[in-house]
């Protein structure tokens, strides 16, 4: 379990118990416990931990005195402070938050569904491709800010090469396979890796056929990730959006309801992965021949 993922569990955790509680006023239970106001804003932000005592008064105090057990064990584990991967390979401005907490995500998740309809997803992109993309995204910016993205990339892609990865499925749209990003024999590079990768039992790739079109409301890419229930109690997934200006996620239920029907909706009108696997296969081995 990401460091990252844990405080953010808790953190949010206790604001969503106190804004749900007939007691949701932070002074009123900064009393209970002898603090500011203020120090109830910091638990919940994560600058400082409550104490054992603190956190049991505060849950009575909530209605969910029964889930103290749960609770402590969740802070212990956030003040033993694990390093997650990327905290001793990068300098300390990057990445920036959003991006860690994404990685984070993906560290700790038990499943992943992705949807892309325009390029190959960032976990299943080859350092070429990957690289192509990312010089179109950062124009402007400085040649060290790309190859730490491709350094953070790299090493958020090693989830999927651990003993017990998460599950992926991955609905690819069709012109995603044939947007030429960095030119024939890039494209070719990564269509050969997704034949490959397609190949593994934990990775399934669907690919959506142009023909379909697009389903309704499904015109822009998500990733959704199940967290493991018995160390997330209180979420049981998050959906990331990416914007040209930031990494967004999604967490309560509405919000992954809807996500969750527009999955079903691509996931219905995408191939099977044994059809997707011979598409693949087939783009791969034209493309070759083209440029060989």
């Amino acid at each position: 379990m990401s460091h990252v993922v844990a405080e953010w569990a808790f953190t949010q955790g206790l604001k969503k118990l106190r804004e749900t509680s007939q007691n949701s006023n932070q002074s009123e239970i900064a009393k209970k416990i002898g603090k500011s106001r203020a120090t109830i804003g910091h638990y919940e932000m994560g600058r400082y931990l409550p104490s054992h005592d603190s956190l049991d008064i505060m849950l009575d105090a909530y209605g969910h005195g029964d889930r103290a057990a749960y609770y402590r064990q969740l802070r212990d584990r956030v003040e033993m402070h694990s390093p997650d991967w990327w905290e001793d390979e990068f300098p300390e401005h990057f990445p920036p938050k959003s991006l860690a907490l994404l990685a984070g995500f993906e560290y700790s998740a038990i499943e992943m569904r992705i949807y892309e309809p325009q390029h190959v997803p960032e976990l299943l992109q080859t350092p070429a491709y990957a690289e192509a993309l990312l010089r179109a995204g950062l124009v402007g910016r400085e040649a060290d800010e790309l190859t730490l993205h491709l350094r953070m990339l790299r090493g958020r892609q090693a989830v999927l090469d651990r003993a017990d990865p998460p599950r992926l499925t991955c609905v690819l749209g069709e012109s995603a396979l044939r947007s030429p990003v960095g030119g024939p024999h890039v494209l070719g590079e990564q269509l050969n890796a997704l034949v490959t990768l397609a190949q593994r039992n934990t990775i399934d790739i669907h690919v959506l056929p142009d023909s379909a079109g697009r389903p309704a409301g499904a015109s822009g890419a998500f990733t959704a990730l199940s967290l493991p229930p018995e160390i997330i109690q209180d979420f049981p997934g998050v959906v990331y959006v990416t914007t040209p200006v930031d990494r967004i996620h999604y967490e309560s239920p509405d919000s992954l309801a809807v996500f969750h029907t527009l999955w079903e909706r691509v996931r219905e009108h995408a191939m099977s992965a044994e059809d997707s696997l011979e598409l693949l296969t087939d783009l791969t081995r034209r493309l070759t021949h083209h440029t060989s």
